[in-house]
């Protein structure tokens, strides 16, 4: 496999889960194909005929977008399809490695949103453009540690 560089992550990469700590998400760096089918994902037109009968075309929403940003980075994760047999006592994964991106979007349409959330903001701390946007305000703590400085 090529090495890129400084040009993007080069190697897949882990994340722990808050309330779960013996969890792991681990995603693939995103290629160009990748960026390609988000954009494309991004400009699709969805139609729906209203109960006036009338056709519309309506862009993803943020909750699809977020979805197919997980599926398209996903790699495995050793969250386990029945509690009861963890992975690495020979259970099965939630999403097994090399999942289809439809197949990853299907799981992840079952997960609650708080760990959807913080998979995706994981997602925006591994890739520049991916995941949810960063401030350039600083939050109350860092306002409130800078300011107890001498």
């Amino acid at each position: 496999m090529q090495n890129f560089g400084k040009y993007a992550i080069i190697s897949n990469v882990s994340h722990t889960f808050e309330k779960e700590p013996t969890w792991y998400w681990n995603i693939k760096p995103p290629t160009s194909g990748d960026e390609l089918n988000m954009s494309r994902f991004l400009v699709q037109a969805r139609v729906e005929i209203g109960t006036d009968g009338v056709r519309r075309e309506y862009p993803p929403t943020n909750t699809e977008v977020i979805h197919r940003e997980i599926a398209l980075t996903f790699y495995k994760t050793n969250i386990p399809k029945d509690e009861s047999l963890p992975v690495e006592q020979g259970g099965e994964p939630l999403i097994p490695e090399g999942a289809s991106v439809e197949a990853v979007e299907a799981v992840l349409l079952t997960m609650p949103h708080p760990l959807i959330m913080e998979i995706w903001g994981f997602i925006g701390d591994s890739v520049v453009g991916w995941g949810p946007a960063k401030s350039n305000v600083p939050n109350e703590k860092q306002t409130s540690a800078k300011s107890t400085k001498k």
